[in-house]
């Protein structure tokens, strides 16, 4: 019984780590999608966050204050705008290293995946810190 136990433990801690593999793998490339083309992710961004106003002011009806419902109108356009301005060439490379480093295990297509794109997309971050005048050493990058 134990060795069926930590077998089918094992069969499941593979398969947690292929799907995180996966998922991290896509979020990499629609990073890098959206490096490409910046107009989809502020596309995307516009959406989602429209959205979120729509429910929050649907969930707190005409009983909401409206200086609480400035404040928060304020905090989801600060959100907005941070995530548009965060480098989608940095997050490619970041949710590839994770791909291919924290979820990787044997045979994991997923992660092999990753690991063939990371450089490209680490020279990619590097292009556009240079096109920015920013100086990064290479400890700085990892």
């Amino acid at each position: 019984m134990a060795a069926l136990a930590a077998g089918a433990f094992l069969l499941l801690a593979a398969g947690d780590l292929a799907l995180r593999s996966r998922s991290a793998l896509l979020k990499a490339e629609q990073e890098e999608y959206w490096r490409a083309n910046p107009a989809a992710k502020a596309a995307h961004f516009e959406a989602e966050y429209s959205g979120r106003a729509a429910q929050k002011e649907k969930a707190a009806g005409a009983q909401a204050n409206p200086e609480t419902a400035a404040r928060a109108a304020d905090l989801r356009a600060a959100e907005k705008d941070f995530r548009l301005s965060e480098s989608s060439a940095k997050m490619a490379y970041i949710w590839y290293r994770t791909a291919a480093e924290d979820f990787n295990f044997p045979g994991n297509p997923w992660a092999a995946r990753a690991r063939a794109r990371l450089p490209g997309a680490l020279n990619a971050w590097r292009a556009e810190l240079a096109a920015k005048g920013i100086k990064a050493e290479p400890w700085m990058l990892q």
